[in-house]
């Protein structure tokens, strides 16, 4: 064979592999979990909490991109605390958007166990934290390796999503908060939020206030789902949660949310990494980037 049609081979062969969309490492994604919870609770306030932004920079950096962090003060009940998002923009000059979110702080205190006496404690947040994030850093990866065709991506870890009190919505998602209050330019024409998408037994029902704000969005990622044979997204609508897509919606973001509603160690010090599954990880992220290298 002579050269000519070894290059042509070749450039063939290049081609075929960068088409389509990429396979989402779902080993990768868990040792992105694993790396998070090894550096204990990331609570806001906490040494971890800044190695844990330390970490997202970094492999952020690692893909490419020059992450924003925004800081911002937010008033609770009886303090003003200290926040900062993490905001990474992939592909900036493409008009058309996709943002995806999730937060990466952890409860300060363990208030769902049963035991009275470990209320003060706070939690691991494996699944509840850890998980959004892995999926996140793990599509930042694979976005630095290859450009949609249609949209650029912006991810956004929130920050102080888990200070708040039950009955006060306002004192949850504090983050997520102040950055659609503070979001400049056009809005994305699809905003994601993913949050305890992690668990060994994933289900994930259509959560109320996503459906009934964006029920084209939800039909869209819960058909790519279907297609891609993903069994864990049921077509039904069961509960409604306040999370960080509710002060998007507010702001006027075509957003929806992703959660597993039934996870029986949320809030508790049983939220560690063997409740959680890579194959977990690689349903949400693999549906997520069907939606964001379609050709459509």
């Amino acid at each position: 064979m002579n050269r000519f049609w070894i290059i042509m081979l070749i450039s063939a062969s290049f081609l075929a592999c960068g088409s389509g969309t990429p396979n989402f490492d779902q080993q990768k994604a868990f040792q992105f979990l694993e790396k998070q919870c090894d550096l204990g609770p990331r609570y806001p306030g906490s040494e971890e909490i800044a190695l844990c932004r330390n970490l997202i920079i970094d492999q952020l950096e690692k893909s490419g991109v020059t992450p924003q962090e925004q800081h911002f003060s937010a008033v609770t009940s009886d303090s003003v605390m200290q926040g900062i998002n993490i905001i990474a923009s992939f592909y900036p000059q493409m008009s058309r958007r996709i943002l995806l979110g999730a937060h990466y702080d952890t409860r300060p205190w363990a208030d769902e166990e049963p035991d009275l006496a470990l209320h003060s404690q706070p939690i691991l947040g494996a699944n509840d934290g850890a998980s959004g994030v892995a999926v996140l850093l793990e599509i930042a990866s694979l976005l630095a390796q290859k450009a949609p065709s249609q949209y650029g991506v912006d991810l956004v870890f929130f920050d102080l999503e888990d200070m708040g009190s039950e009955g006060n919505n306002e004192s949850w998602c504090l983050g997520s908060a102040y950055f659609a209050s503070h979001y400049e330019g056009s809005l994305p024409e699809k905003a994601i939020v993913i949050d305890m998408i992690g668990d060994n037994h994933l289900q994930i029902d259509m959560e109320y206030i996503s459906y009934h704000n964006s029920p084209q969005l939800v039909n869209e990622v819960w058909n790519a789902a279907r297609e891609l044979g993903f069994t864990q997204f049921h077509t039904k609508i069961t509960k409604r949660i306040y999370d960080d897509h509710v002060p998007l919606i507010t702001a006027g973001f075509n957003t929806i949310d992703i959660i597993d509603f039934d996870y029986p160690y949320w809030h508790t010090l049983q939220d560690t990494p063997d409740k959680c599954s890579p194959a977990s990880l690689q349903v949400v992220g693999q549906t997520l980037l069907s939606i964001i290298y379609q050709d459509k």
